[in-house]
């Protein structure tokens, strides 16, 4: 289902990342890993002299690191750095299980000091395993028929400017959990596939069907497509928007295609005039001077996929 073509690396070039410093650098006091979040992490470590050199991107936590080993995506693994205070006779612990993977497919494993591991991650929570890495290669989108069946219809979701890595990860993660058949993001003016977004996803990045379009290819041309296959194109507004249905009384009838958009501006105007159906997460009333009226991208995304999902 949905052919996949050529591949690329989900570089700045293709994908653009949040912010420019999230463009990859092998700085030691500034880490790129982060990919546009602000601050090198919650904790402070003191700066070591013996840093490895890092030749590619860096993996950080057990889950990312395990399932980028068992997808075998990335076209190569560098080195696998764990916690040099790891004791052999604890294979059965979670970075035991990662050593053993690595081993498995004879990657190089240096034990290092807490110290090179904070660095390596950006601060962040390693879990006492980073790994270094190629970029992840994210297939492109290309047009194929969709399969015909009277049930279990295609279920696809697209990603329109969402800007945060951390909305990012859990949509992935979400998206992966419930079982959607394909992610698709913007060529332009998304948040790149990174190290953060792998870790926030708990590392469904790693294996989620996700798919970019072709720069010269919109969202527009994809909604098209996915009309004239027969498909019901459905975006999402706020709970005030008189245009959207209630997702209570949505009903999936065919092929579903969810758009989820940017989170400060939702989707865009042309999307919308695109759309099928609007629908809403109602949520409760309060008075006009509380200034919440929508979810967080990312729980909405679930609820929305979740619900869906169970419509199928």
């Amino acid at each position: 289902m949905g052919g996949l073509s050529k591949k690329f690396i989900a570089s700045a070039s293709i994908i653009k990342p949040l912010r420019q410093s999230a463009c990859y650098t092998s700085s030691v006091t500034s880490p790129g890993y982060n990919y546009g979040l602000s601050g090198k992490g919650k904790s402070k470590s003191k700066v070591v002299s013996n840093f490895p050199v890092v030749k590619g991107e860096v993996l950080f936590g057990l889950h990312p690191v395990s399932m980028a080993l068992k997808s075998h995506r990335r076209d190569v693994v560098h080195n696998v750095f764990i916690d040099k205070k790891f004791h052999a006779e604890d294979n059965d612990s979670p970075v035991g299980k990662v050593l053993q993977l690595a081993s498995k497919h004879h990657h190089t494993i240096k034990a290092v000091s807490r110290e090179v591991l904070d660095q390596l991650s950006g601060n962040r929570p390693h879990q006492g395993v980073c790994m270094d890495v190629d970029s992840l290669r994210i297939p492109e989108w290309c047009e194929q028929d969709l399969p015909k069946t009277s049930t279990n219809f295609p279920f696809w979701l697209l990603m329109q400017n969402i800007m945060d890595p951390m909305n990012f990860g859990a949509i992935l993660r979400t998206a992966y959990y419930l079982g959607l058949d394909k992610i698709i993001v913007p060529a332009n003016n998304s948040c790149r596939p990174s190290p953060v977004v792998s870790k926030a996803s708990a590392g469904a990045m790693e294996v989620v069907d996700l798919v970019h379009l072709a720069p010269n290819t919109t969202e527009s041309k994809l909604c098209s497509w996915w009309k004239d296959q027969g498909g019901e194109v459905v975006g999402t507004g706020v709970s005030d928007d008189s245009k959207c249905i209630q997702l209570n009384t949505f009903k999936m009838t065919r092929p579903t295609l969810l758009i989820l958009g940017n989170e400060g501006s939702g989707i865009s105007k042309e999307l919308e005039e695109i759309c099928d159906t609007m629908i809403r997460i109602p949520g409760q009333v309060y008075p006009s001077t509380t200034q919440i009226d929508s979810l967080n991208v990312s729980v909405a995304a679930g609820i929305l996929m979740h619900w869906m999902k169970a419509l199928r």
